[in-house]
């Protein structure tokens, strides 16, 4: 390949960029401890509010998953999966770091942390030791290492909230990946132990989503986010000692809706003195917080965030601050501090004293817990434009366009652009900075391409009834979008109809290879991160945790099997026209390295251009510092052969 068009240097500023989040409060509100890959490597680290100083709390030979501080302030609870393989183990290490314990020790199962109880005396975790497909509840023990099996279902489990009094656990069942349930298991609080049948808390008809559980203080209430009976998500209360007065459900709490939403809201947080909550609401991809008064069921003042994602909300132990986790377009990932009531982000972490009487006065506290450094000049990233282009069947499309403001690969026919398509396919392309699901965008725009992110049908964030217009047999329709989204750039986002790439990941990179199939002549370049091929051997590979649940969205593999042979990509190869790259980790459990080696193998077969990049240390996301310096510079130059 070509080398890169930038120098090493610049290449590795962009690259190099490091991201902090999921914020956990220490008991005592002076310490906050967060993930961070600030080494190469996501670890947990512990920053002081008082002086601002930041310590590495692990060094882990594999990536931190999780960190959350015991309740009790002797421990901290982290995961760790080995080489992406998602199979996390759950270890304690203490606030001064030494030597983990090890909790879960093999190596062939799961076990997601779930919850603390409120002494910090025991967790609670999901784990699918008993049978690969589902998760069972477990607490243990710390003391002692006994474990129990509080709920055991054929389904898939997670321990979600433990209540104050530690009398009950709430537990969630995925339906789907859009719908659930909610579920309080009675729990004897002196030993973790289950003391009765658990209790159905969201009987619904239809698809509804039930999540973020927090208690009020008095565990006589459970705060959720919910779409039951709504387009969007919104703060809901559930009232567990008053059951709604319905006969065929006599046991069902009362669900009230706390506040209307117009978009869904995200990351509910309660506030441990049960005055205030706090959320996310995703206006279009983008955060606004939100600061909600119970008392008096009004929304108080909050403060202004630029363009970006806020996530991982978390209250101080004494409510009066807020901490979550902030990544945009100029930020990469840090974590942030706001306070109810105020519509200015306070200094956050009091300025070091100057080390002499000579020295300049220090700058004024920032707004920021953690200071990880961009390392770019934040005036040479692009902002990206909010657009909507209109489709086959009239719906209109939003996109997020980034148009480079060094136009020097542009030409009298336009510029070239890079289409990224997000994974999921429930998800949806929200303007972040750095994240393991996104290659690093501005890194290709600093190489002067332009970079168009669709959410075309079937991406969340713009209602339940959206959300499913993709579904099994109307999945054509969002590859329609993209070709959509290329007439209009051509149109009217000066892109030259030569030079239009494509590139996504998981899902995305399934998008990719439907498109270079179902419209061969568009696309100039493309690139394929960890995407489907084949529906069938799909289904026969991926995770037998994950089977159930993807063939809702994809279609039964069995049932449908005509159909996602007729729409896998592998099966109509002798369409491709296009230079394809393809880069997959190794160890991925959702989408299994063999989908990769098929498609580059069928490209070849025709003599087309086609390379393959498999990093044996990686799964579903590629985390590694190692590998991103190996493969984002690669999918560049593999841009520039074709389009530059």
């Amino acid at each position: 390949m070509s080398q890169p068009a930038t120098d090493h240097d610049t290449l590795t500023r962009y690259l190099r960029v490091r991201r902090a989040h999921e914020p956990s409060w220490s008991p005592d509100g002076a310490q906050i401890a967060y993930i961070a890959d600030t080494s190469g490597l996501d670890q947990a680290w512990i920053v002081t509010l008082a002086t601002g100083a930041a310590r590495q709390l692990t060094d882990f030979p594999d990536r931190v998953g999780e960190v959350h501080w015991s309740p009790a302030g002797d421990q901290l609870l982290v995961t760790m999966d080995t080489d992406g393989d998602e199979r996390d183990r759950l270890y304690l290490v203490a606030p001064h770091g030494g030597a983990p314990r090890a909790l879960t020790t093999t190596t062939d199962a799961i076990h997601r942390f779930g919850a603390w109880s409120p002494d910090g005396q025991r967790i609670a975790y999901a784990s699918n030791t008993r049978h690969p497909a589902y998760f069972d509840i477990w607490t243990m023990d710390l003391a002692t290492g006994s474990r129990r099996c509080v709920l055991e279902r054929d389904a898939t489990l997670t321990a979600r909230a433990w209540s104050p009094d530690g009398a009950a656990l709430i537990v969630s069942r995925d339906n789907t990946n859009l719908d659930d349930d909610l579920f309080l298991v009675p729990l004897d609080p002196a030993t973790g132990a289950a003391t009765g049948a658990p209790r159905l808390l969201t009987p619904h008809d239809g698809e509804a989503a039930y999540t973020d559980p927090s208690f009020a203080p008095d565990s006589r209430t459970l705060y959720i986010l919910t779409n039951v009976d709504r387009e969007f998500a919104a703060p809901a209360a559930l009232d567990l000692a008053a059951p709604a007065p319905d006969p065929a459900s006599p046991d069902r709490p009362t669900l009230r809706v706390v506040a209307d939403t117009p978009w869904d809201a995200t990351s509910l947080a309660v506030a441990p003195n049960g005055r205030h909550l706090a959320w996310a609401l995703n206006e279009e991809g983008r955060s606004r917080l939100v600061f909600h008064d119970l008392a008096t069921g009004r929304d108080l003042p909050a403060p202004a965030l630029p363009a970006g994602v806020a996530a991982g909300l978390a209250w101080s132990p004494d409510g009066a601050h807020l901490a979550f986790d902030f990544n945009g377009t100029r930020h990469n990932g840090n974590i942030w501090l706001a306070t109810p009531g105020t519509t200015d982000l306070p200094p956050a972490i009091a300025p070091a004293a100057p080390a002499s009487p000579d020295a300049e006065p220090p700058a004024p506290a920032t707004r920021q817990l953690t200071h990880i450094p961009l390392g770019l000049d934040p005036a040479v990233l692009i902002e990206p434009e909010l657009v909507r282009y209109p489709t086959f069947d009239g719906r209109e499309i939003p996109a997020y366009y980034y148009r480079p403001t060094d136009t020097h690969r542009a030409t009298a026919a336009g510029m070239p652009v890079i289409v990224f398509v997000h994974g999921g396919p429930e998800s949806q392309f929200r303007p972040l900075h750095a994240a393991p699901a996104m290659p690093p965008l501005q890194y290709y725009l600093s190489r002067g391409f332009a970079v168009f992110a669709p959410n075309v049908r079937g991406s969340s964030g713009y209602g339940k009834t959206s959300i499913h217009l993709d579904d099994i047999h109307r999945r054509p329709e969002s590859v329609a979008d993209l070709k959509a989204g290329v007439e209009w750039l051509v149109r009217a986002g000066d892109a030259d109809p030569e030079r239009i790439g494509i590139m996504g990941r998981s899902y995305g990179g399934f998008m990719v290879l439907a498109a270079i199939t179902s419209y061969p002549d568009l696309w100039a370049a493309a690139v394929d991160i960890v995407g489907i091929a084949n529906f069938l051997t799909f289904f026969e590979r991926t995770a037998p945790w994950r089977r159930h649940l993807r063939a809702v969205e994809y279609g039964d593999p069995e049932r449908d099997a005509d159909f996602l042979r007729a729409i896998s990509p592998l099966f109509q190869a002798d369409r491709i026209q296009t230079p394809l790259l393809v880069l997959h980790g190794a160890n991925d459990p959702r989408v299994p390295v063999h989908e990769a080696e098929q498609i580059v193998a069928a490209v070849r077969a025709r003599d087309l251009p086609a390379e393959l990049f498999i990093f044996p240390d990686e799964g579903h996301f590629m985390l590694r510092e190692s590998t991103q310096l190996r493969a984002y510079p690669a999918i560049g130059d593999w841009f520039e052969r074709y389009m530059g």
